[in-house]
């Protein structure tokens, strides 16, 4: 596992753990469940990384990101600036995953 915190190593974990949760449960559904729990990586509890990870993306996916941590009302006027990007990175890993979930899902029913 690299190091570097950059898009296309988000892509290559995130494809990584959508593999790992799609062969490890009984079901697509049960899959999506887990992703929440499968997406706190190194890369969102940490605030250096998470920082990084948030200026190393492209800027539509730190939008959604962004997006999602205001629709959870998940920032307040109390939220410092290192928690807010731990929240949007959580939530960039998050799609990052889920992206490769359904991805690897259609894959397996198109072989179907």
């Amino acid at each position: 596992m690299s190091d570097a915190i950059h898009y296309n190593e988000l892509m290559r974990r995130a494809a990584d753990v959508a593999g790992e949760l799609l062969e490890n449960t009984d079901s697509a559904d049960r899959a999506r469940d887990l992703i929440a729990e499968s997406s706190e990586w190194d890369w969102v509890i940490y605030y250096s990384k998470a920082m990084d990870l948030c200026t190393n993306v492209p800027s539509d996916i730190l939008d959604d990101a962004e997006s999602m941590v205001a629709d959870c009302c998940m920032v307040n006027e109390k939220t410092d600036l290192y928690s807010h990007a731990c929240a949007v990175a959580f939530w960039i890993v998050h799609n990052a995953v889920s992206e490769q979930l359904e991805q690897l899902i259609n894959e397996t029913v198109e072989v179907i």
